[in-house]
């Protein structure tokens, strides 16, 4: 043996490195690219990657195998080098692209590593034993059991080295590394390149190499060493994976054991037929909560009834492999109930169910939180009554077309005088009467009465069955005499009324709404006849309402559709006949309805406040029509337009007029307005400060309609106005009415003293002329002289 060892072969060394070396490239280089088989970025850029490591691959591979018959001490054909040239290219090409292909594929079998290894193996067998053929042909003796010897121990070699880079690349893609990669790389490059050289130990003669019979067996045994090195070193790759996986293992347990113990809710364990087997921590003390063992009972048991029979369908259908979910009531120490939510899920075992994961989590706060809000949805927060939105649900159940219409009758009641006990006391004191209002209400309706409260003062009351007007005269009655009593909040008394509205189904309404908005109609009513009363709903009443409403709401277009237009009455002097001055008066011409008479519109306007915008167009339109009277070569006498009590109260109407008076560029001392004896009742300080500014600006200021206010008298001298009207109504009897006629002649009397000027209005027959001559009130208006003009009819010429 020692003989053995001792023997030199006589080879290249250095040209065996260098193949050697060549060899492990195209190993480490083939390990590499198979990381990337199943890389995220696969695209055309890797691809080529692919393409390049293959060709280094096959350059690496080539180099190995020529080098190797070079560094034997045999005689070469060179005149067949060029074809061992090429066959070497090609053998190592098909090996690479077999070797590459399985490294590189998604899907590695069993049957394909096989395939592709014997693929490899003769590969390699064959373009070696052809390159030994051509380049030794000449010295070439077959011996049949070295040959035998040499094939086996190549597919062994092969085989060996493609498992080494299946393992590699495996643990490459789950980031694993070992660290006898690189000591697996060297012995298979080692392997690969041994191959060549056996080829041509087994067909060349022992002497031409410098073998001996004694070591011709040394390459084999140094061959059968790399490969028994080369089976060995994927066990490490295989250490280090199942470290990994056991890592991972345990890791998961650590997961699910957190998840299934600290879990804030309760988790469950049952078997495959229902009965529990584990749980968690939460539910150890949910079960100490319960006063009931869980462990080795059926889920089922602890339920009773209804939820029994839920909880049964439940766990049928999670045991069928079906995950669900589901609300039960568990009732507990006699009268206590637990809300509890169920979330289950089957538990499969080799696709077989074993049991099933039960999550139970208490929701008895969210019930009842839930409760608390459905509470507040459909309940007054102050009263505890039904709030709107309950009274609307119940009121279209009330109405319904399955109801058969069943009778049933309805208050609208709102609270007189609420708003000054509010103001005076403070909004709590306020809530603290509603709240009594509530209860006292309550106390005087039959009990199968519903009461909802709308917001405000304003309440609605819901009788059933209720239809005959005697019956619903008498409740009504009862609650409106309840409330004129006065009732005791906080050491205060508080004294309410009552103002009811009543609408009855179906005979008012067959709609919830109808109903609701006729209840209402009614109620108004009852408050403008003096509130602290009941009222039915009156159709007829209600269709006058309702014209009145639409009127309103045509009126908001008169203006933008041209339907307005000003007609001026003249003012004259009876002395000499002229005409001294022009009042303009609104007419509205409706399209459908026609000519609308000012006092049915003007008040409409009052109450929508549309009248300020109407005085405001009234005023610029006069203004303009002065101003092309008098580029028409008429005389400029003063126009008068009139301005109501609310408009007055606009803090800025000053501003306003001037503001107009100057954008038409009209003289301030041709402008009157009219005022009537109201505006002194609302703000007398205001209203004298607008018309000082009025008067100083040159505007005069008349009072109109004057003796049928209240007490114009005790302010009349502190007024900055020039001029009285008397009113119509007294100028209308003074020739046959001697106390009609007394009061006139007083006010043209105390305007003389006051030094004012006074007009007469209404004037429509001669015995008045004259009965005003005696007076010597000489300024007059009325129909005897002339009736209201459109513009292009008014004149300015003496009266005969």
């Amino acid at each position: 043996m020692n003989t053995i060892l001792e023997t030199t072969i006589p080879v290249h060394w250095l040209y065996v490195f260098i193949a050697a070396f060549a060899s492990m490239v195209g190993c480490a280089v083939i390990v590499i690219g198979s990381a990337w088989s199943n890389s995220s970025l696969r695209n055309q850029y890797v691809k080529k990657r692919q393409r390049i490591i293959a060709l280094i691959g096959v350059l690496a591979f080539s180099t190995s195998h020529i080098l190797i018959p070079i560094s034997m001490n045999v005689p070469i054909t060179m005149k067949y080098y060029g074809f061992h040239l090429v066959f070497t290219i090609i053998g190592c090409y098909g090996a690479v692209f077999a070797a590459s292909r399985y490294a590189f594929s998604s899907w590695r079998g069993s049957m394909q590593f096989f395939v592709t290894s014997m693929t490899v193996a003769v590969t390699i067998l064959v373009f070696d034993y052809a390159n030994t053929l051509y380049l030794f042909r000449g010295f070439l003796i077959w011996q049949p059991e070295l040959i035998l010897m040499t094939i086996p121990i190549a597919i062994s070699i092969c085989l060996a080295v493609m498992r080494l880079f299946s393992l590699s690349s495996r643990n490459r893609e789950h980031g694993l590394r070992s660290p006898t990669m690189i000591f697996g790389i060297i012995t298979s490059g080692m392997g690969l390149a041994g191959i060549p050289l056996l080829c041509a130990y087994s067909v060349l003669p022992f002497d031409q190499m410098g073998l001996t019979e004694k070591s011709y067996l040394v390459p084999y045994i140094y061959m059968i060493f790399v490969t028994a090195s080369l089976y060995a070193i994927p066990d490490s790759f295989i250490f280090v994976r199942e470290q990994k996986e056991n890592r991972a293992m345990i890791q998961r347990e650590q997961y699910y054991s957190s998840l299934y113990e600290q879990n804030p809710d309760s988790v469950i364990e049952f078997d495959i037929n229902g009965v529990i087997t584990g749980i968690n921590r939460r539910a150890q003390k949910m079960s100490s909560e319960l006063g009931k063992t869980l462990i080795g009972v059926r889920a089922t048991d602890l339920l009773e009834g209804e939820q029994k029979i839920l909880a049964q369908d439940h766990l049928k259908l999670v045991l069928s492999g079906h995950s669900s979910t589901i609300d039960l009531e568990l009732k507990y120490q006699k009268d206590r109930t637990l809300s509890i939510a169920l979330t289950s899920i089957p538990i499969f075992v080799h696709g077989k169910i074993e049991g099933a994961y039960t999550i139970v989590k208490n929701i008895t706060k969210r019930k009842r939180d839930q409760e608390t809000i459905r509470h507040l949805a459909y309940h007054d927060e102050l009263t505890g009554l039904a709030n709107r939105r309950s009274f609307e649900t119940r009121l279209s159940m009330y109405t319904m077309v399955d109801n058969h219409h069943s009778p049933f009758t309805l208050f609208f009641i709102d609270l007189d005088r609420f708003k000054r006990i509010n103001d005076l006391f403070g909004h709590a004191f306020g809530d603290a009467v509603i709240r009594h209002s509530g209860l006292v209400l309550k106390s005087c309706l039959p009990k199968d009465s519903f009461v909802a409260r709308m917001g405000g003062d304003e309440f609605t009351v819901i009788i059933p069955g209720l239809s005959d007007i005697e019956e619903i005269k008498k409740i009504a009655g009862k609650v409106v005499e309840r409330f004129v009593q006065p009732f005791h909040i906080e050491k205060h008394a508080v004294k309410l009324s009552a103002s009811i509205g009543i609408a009855r189904f179906p005979e008012d309404g067959a709609s919830a709404g109808v109903l609701t908005q006729r209840a209402d109609t009614a109620m108004y009513t009852a408050k403008e006849n003096g509130s602290s009363q009941y009222q039915f709903y009156d159709a007829v009443s209600d269709q006058s309402s309702l014209e009145q409403i639409m009127l309103e709401n045509d009126l908001e277009q008169a203006i933008d559709n041209n339907q307005l237009k000003l007609v001026y009455q003249p003012k004259f002097d009876i002395r000499t006949g002229l005409i001294i001055g022009y009042e303009a008066l609104v007419r509205w011409y409706h399209p459908i309805l026609g000519e609308i008479p000012p006092l049915s519109f003007i008040p409409l306007a009052e109450k929508s406040g549309m009248i300020i915008a109407l005085e405001q167009w009234v005023l610029r339109t006069a203004c303009l029509q002065s101003k092309k009277w008098q580029c028409e070569g008429y005389d400029a006498v003063p126009i008068a337009v009139n301005v109501s009590p609310i408009h007055l109260m606009k803090p800025d109407i000053y501003e306003t007029i001037i503001k107009t008076l100057q954008e038409l560029d009209f003289d301030p001392t041709l402008l009157e307005i009219e005022i009537t004896e109201s505006a002194m009742m609302h703000n007398e300080e205001h209203v004298i400060d607008i018309l000082s500014k009025l008067k100083q600006s040159g505007i005069s200021v008349s009072m109109d309609d004057f003796g049928t206010g209240y007490s114009s008298l005790s302010y009349l001298h502190n007024l900055p106005i020039g001029c009285l009207k008397i009113d119509r109504s007294f100028i209308r009897k003074i020739t046959v009415d001697k106390d009609s006629r007394a009061i006139a002649e007083m006010i043209i009397s105390m305007a003389k003293q006051l030094g004012l000027k006074i007009i007469a209005e209404g004037v429509e027959t001669e015995e008045q002329v004259a009965l005003l001559k005696e007076w010597k009130c000489y300024n007059v208006q009325g129909f005897y002289y002339s009736r209201p003009l459109a513009p292009e009819n008014a004149i300015h010429s003496r009266v005969s």
